[in-house]
């Protein structure tokens, strides 16, 4: 048994090919061409597919098949900012709501990241006045 991870050209996932081949990546055990629809329930995979078609109509180049999808991770990160009040960090309108990571458009990278979810779990321990 390997670490491979199943992955696809993202142009050949979009229309539903199956990869005849697939471009050095930076995942260290490899990857294996296998559709991924195969790997996805049908309604991720084809919110995926359609996702990917409307970014890479606003985006020129990014559907290509130099780009790959790996397993279920793509390397595009998401443009949502969610807004959070700089000291409590909680979201502006809406108490207990801590956002952090990726998602919130705050961090750039996964150090950036951990740092923000340290941040916003000060925040909840302040809360909660277990933190000073």
């Amino acid at each position: 048994m390997t670490q491979e991870a199943p992955a696809q050209r993202l142009a050949d996932f979009v229309s539903g090919r199956t990869s005849g081949s697939l471009p050095k990546v930076s995942y260290f055990p490899g990857v294996t061409s296998s559709p991924l629809s195969e790997w996805l329930p049908a309604s991720i995979g084809n919110r995926l597919k359609e996702g990917f078609r409307l970014f890479g109509s606003m985006m020129n180049g990014f559907l290509t098949n130099e780009a790959v999808v790996l397993g279920v991770e793509s390397r595009t990160s998401s443009p949502v900012r969610i807004p959070r009040d700089t000291v409590t960090m909680q979201h502006i309108n809406i108490a207990g709501l801590y956002p952090c990571g990726e998602g919130s458009g705050y961090s750039g990278g996964i150090v950036s990241s951990a740092i923000d979810g340290i941040r916003a779990s000060e925040g909840i321990a302040a809360r909660l006045g277990n933190f000073k």
